[in-house]
């Protein structure tokens, strides 16, 4: 008998073994599919929600630039740092310096726990509302369903329109059939100019809290008006330096633009030398790298979690092979009596607890795909996905999982005395 046979022959003992005892062997590898499943389904989480993310950031560009006098408070502690406005002339400047700038957009809010929209007889209260001018949408990838964008003119003559988030809208009772009919804020009295496509919750963020009178959150409860408007309701010199969103020419790479515009901000507000910026300056790309880096990190977490339910897996393995090794101890006196050598005895059972380790690792995949995309579309609405390391990793970890813990009741099997083994009851 050559090797090959005697490996076949060794196989269909261990399956006959397994299937003998299906219920056993089907609860001692809880363990490993319940840590391989855990692992399938966190990635397809963390991959749904990346995606997501991603599919919002990229859709602005990775040549979109925001800017803004907001410094963080951790470096006003180790730099001395004299704030200045990030204002329309400043922005002016900084195009002559780079001509690559192809759009610069205004953004600002307008802060009030206490404004309250009015449709008719609805009211809805508000915590902001966000103020740009004809580019702030379409930078922003905000789709229209209906009505029109703010234009130049409007911004201009600071003329008091709205255009509202789907929820927002719905909420009011307002719809396709309300463009064009005023509606009011803390009294102040605009027209409904458009109403956004409907874009979804951003994952993780509140939309809304159990009140119906709660501020809202995301896109879909976003309120819009002309960048300068209802300046009465802000507070004073908020509209004096802004939030400022660049687009470059996506022929420039995106590292040169943004030391580009760095250089020139800088020599714009008058920093020399090892002078602390006195500005924020970031990019999409940087965005998207932060997101990435979260990824990673709820990836090794997982991993790290899913290690401590395969180890108490692999101990379940080999308990119950242990078990089984003193069940059929007479039968292995029997074998060896007729002939079997002692690495064929070993073969047998490391076979066996490989087998049970890998069939957990293949159910726990197959479960953590449909709870990990169903989740993701739940809680996402986006769909997931599993790379081609994590399948791997689901079959090949179990496998080595088998293999360890199997190794020592496989050898305290095959050290067995035939003799011994044969007088055993």
């Amino acid at each position: 008998m050559n090797a090959w046979t005697r490996f076949q022959e060794t196989f269909r003992t261990a399956v006959a073994s397994i299937w003998a005892h299906r219920m056993r062997s089907m609860l001692t590898t809880l363990g490993i599919i319940i840590g391989v499943g855990s692992v399938i389904a966190v990635v397809n989480l963390t991959k749904g929600l990346e995606g997501r993310i991603m599919s919002d950031v990229k859709q602005e560009g990775t040549h979109t630039f925001f800017v803004s006098a907001w410094v963080p408070y951790s470096r006003f502690k180790t730099a001395k740092i004299r704030r200045m406005p990030m204002d329309a002339q400043t922005i002016r400047e900084l195009r002559e310096l780079m001509p690559a700038i192809r759009v610069a957009s205004p953004q600002s809010n307008i802060f009030s726990p206490q404004m309250v929209v009015k449709a008719g007889s609805v009211t809805r209260r508000v915590t902001y509302l966000t103020c740009v001018d004809e580019n702030g949408l379409d930078l922003s990838n905000r789709e229209l369903a209906c009505g029109r964008n703010f234009t130049a003119t409007d911004r201009t003559t600071r003329a008091p329109l709205a255009i509202l988030g789907a929820t927002i809208a719905e909420d009011l009772g307002l719809g396709e059939h309300s463009v064009g009919k005023h509606i009011t804020v803390s009294g102040q009295t605009v027209e409904l100019v458009g109403i956004l496509k409907k874009h979804g919750e951003i994952p993780f963020m509140p939309s809304e809290g159990e009140d119906e009178d709660s501020a809202m959150w995301g896109p879909d409860g976003m309120f819009f008006v002309p960048f300068g408007s209802l300046r009465e309701l802000a507070r004073p010199g908020a509209f004096d330096s802004p939030f400022w969103r660049l687009q470059v020419d996506a022929r420039v790479p995106v590292k040169e633009a943004e030391n580009t515009l760095r250089q020139g901000l800088r020599r714009i507000r008058g920093l020399r030398g090892d002078d602390a910026d006195n500005f924020m300056l970031e990019s999409n790309e940087k965005a998207v790298a932060q997101v990435e880096k979260i990824g990673k990190t709820l990836m090794t977490a997982s991993g790290a979690m899913v290690g401590i339910s395969l180890l108490v897996g692999g101990i379940g393995v080999m308990n119950i092979m242990l078990v089984s090794v003193t069940e059929r101890t007479r039968e292995i006196g029997v074998r060896k009596a007729l002939g079997a050598r002692r690495r064929n005895i070993l073969f047998q059972f490391l076979i066996e607890a490989t087998l049970l380790c890998v069939a957990g690792g293949v159910i726990g995949t197959a479960l953590g795909m449909v709870l990990g995309t169903v989740l993701s579309q739940v809680l996402m609405k986006h769909l997931g996905g599993v790379p081609a390391w994590a399948f791997l990793s689901a079959l090949l970890v179990p496998a080595a999982v088998g293999m360890g813990f199997g190794l020592y009741p496989a050898n305290k099997a095959a050290k067995l005395d035939p003799i011994e083994a044969l007088r055993y009851e």
